[in-house]
């Protein structure tokens, strides 16, 4: 699989759908929650790991006020995430 990272100056820029490419997937994110979800999703990621992906960008995200564009975009990765893997919620 590629992964390829949305980057923007703009918040909320257009995500692409995922493509095949020669009979490789490729995934586009913006963050790593969201490229952590999706490895997940094609099994190359395992759930306990993308818990900890998880938890580690909420706690960059610390010192950031929560109105801003990051944790809009982390939130909406990570109800992504949990709508899309099955995640035992019990244990995170």
């Amino acid at each position: 699989a590629v992964f390829l990272h949305v980057v923007s100056n703009s918040p909320y820029p257009p995500v692409p759908p995922p493509k095949l490419i020669n009979g490789r997937p490729v995934m586009f994110f913006r963050t790593y929650v969201g490229a952590a979800a999706k490895a997940a999703q094609l099994g190359l990621m395992s759930e306990s790991g993308l818990i900890k992906v998880i938890d580690t960008a909420k706690k960059a995200l610390s010192k950031v006020p929560r109105s801003d564009s990051k944790w809009v975009e982390l939130e909406r990765d990570i109800s992504y995430a949990y709508s899309t893997v099955p995640i035992n919620e019990d244990e995170n």
